[in-house]
């Protein structure tokens, strides 16, 4: 089965639970829990996305040292390979998130190198954990594709997630499944819940005695008219005979099921290590706090895993003789940029010391270089760096 089939066959479906019994008597065997089903759970899957597409959006770089530091390597075809079309089929964002995402799913990511006669690489084409076993042999370690064959180390791009071994990642959904799939249960008693009108019952008081076919018939007609969903939320009900409704109380427990989804949601972020506020929870969230938040997503999740992905690509796709001279690195530039006051004291404060040139700001704002913009200048009258200053 190729990578593609694997997510068209049908999946299984969470084994429907209702929560407060679920919750009383919590068992992992109550929810299914896997890398499809775990995607119900939109904690997870708000996770999952944020992660791949702001790692996928990132420019994926080809560069090589030059005299003056460095400069992209726009003529070699790893530059268009890696930062453009890794195949045929899918353009680099897409290439990236589908990579990510079962990186974050499955615990690893892998891709199959292609390469020409002369050895270099022409295409990268994932392959689905699933479809992948890994056999380490006297310090080597060999992929056994299923429906493929047996690949060396240096023609797979493999990413693990926290390995224990040192080779092969071990899956967040698997050791997050407890809170999984609590997260699953609790979201799905409360679409019950809310199905129900988000009402709780009660009972119907009659004066009288009624017959089994009178309390069938009146309990159908009840549920019908005024019980059943939301559209029968927010009716007037008239009551004959003397009759009254008396809605029972919120039992405890339905009434900590709001509490259960904030800290399964919780629970996600921090498996996961994304802020809340990008999972939509900004209960603790201010505006001066969520900037450093999201400097630490950048620090403590995304970098880890950028890091091991351009070390994974310098290995692997770039011939020996080159290794040290060319490499691969992801552009962070822009998640770091603040607002447009923040950007200009950035720039003005480094302009004024020499360390950036007029151009060099230009790019950073995606506007084209002015003629003489790449001068650097210092105080004492501004002048280029490169000149001196006549005698007085």
């Amino acid at each position: 089965m190729g990578f593609f089939d694997r997510f068209r066959a049908k999946k299984t479906a969470p084994e429907k639970r209702n929560f407060i019994d679920y919750a009383l008597g919590f068992s992992g065997k109550n929810v299914i829990v896997n890398p499809q089903t775990s995607l119900t759970f939109s904690a997870v899957y708000a996770a999952v996305r944020v992660i791949s597409e702001t790692i996928s959006q990132l420019p994926f770089n080809y560069y090589i040292k030059t005299d003056r530091g460095r400069e992209q390597y726009t003529d070699n075809p790893l530059y268009l390979l890696v930062g453009s079309e890794p195949n045929h089929i899918q353009t680099k964002y897409i290439f990236f998130e589908t990579f990510i995402n079962t990186l974050l799913l499955y615990g690893n990511a892998y891709a199959h190198i292609q390469r020409n006669p002369r050895g270099l690489p022409i295409a990268l084409y994932l392959i689905h954990p699933d479809d992948v076993k890994v056999h380490v042999k006297e310090n080597s370690v060999i992929y056994e594709v299923k429906e493929q064959g047996n690949y060396e180390a240096s023609d797979i791009i493999h990413i693990p997630d926290m390995a224990l071994d040192g080779i092969v990642g071990q899956s967040r959904i698997s050791a997050a499944k407890d809170n999984i799939a609590l997260g699953i249960a609790a979201q799905t008693y409360g679409k019950e819940f809310f199905e129900s009108g988000a009402k709780v019952g009660g009972v119907l008081q009659h004066p009288g005695n009624l017959g089994a076919d009178a309390m069938k018939s009146l309990s159908e007609q009840w549920h019908r008219t005024y019980h059943s969903g939301y559209g029968g939320s927010f009716k007037t009900a008239v009551l004959e005979e003397g009759m009254q409704y008396k809605p029972l109380q919120l039992r405890p427990d339905e009434a900590q099921f709001l509490s259960t989804r904030k800290f399964s949601i919780l629970e996600i972020a921090r498996i996961f290590r994304v802020p809340p506020h990008l999972l939509a929870d900004l209960d603790r969230a201010t505006f001066s706090n969520i900037e450093h938040q999201s400097i630490e997503y950048l620090n403590f999740c995304i970098t880890p895993m950028l890091k091991k992905i351009e070390q994974e690509f310098n290995k692997k796709l770039i011939f020996e003789n080159e290794k040290g001279v060319t490499y691969f690195e992801f552009n962070t530039s822009a998640l770091l940029r603040g607002d447009s006051k923040a950007r200009a004291e950035y720039y003005a404060k480094l302009f004024a010391i020499g360390a950036i040139s007029p151009n060099e700001i230009r790019r950073k704002e995606n506007m084209n270089d002015s003629v003489d913009g790449n001068k650097y200048y210092v105080p004492m009258n501004m002048i280029a760096t490169n000149e001196k200053q006549g005698d007085e």
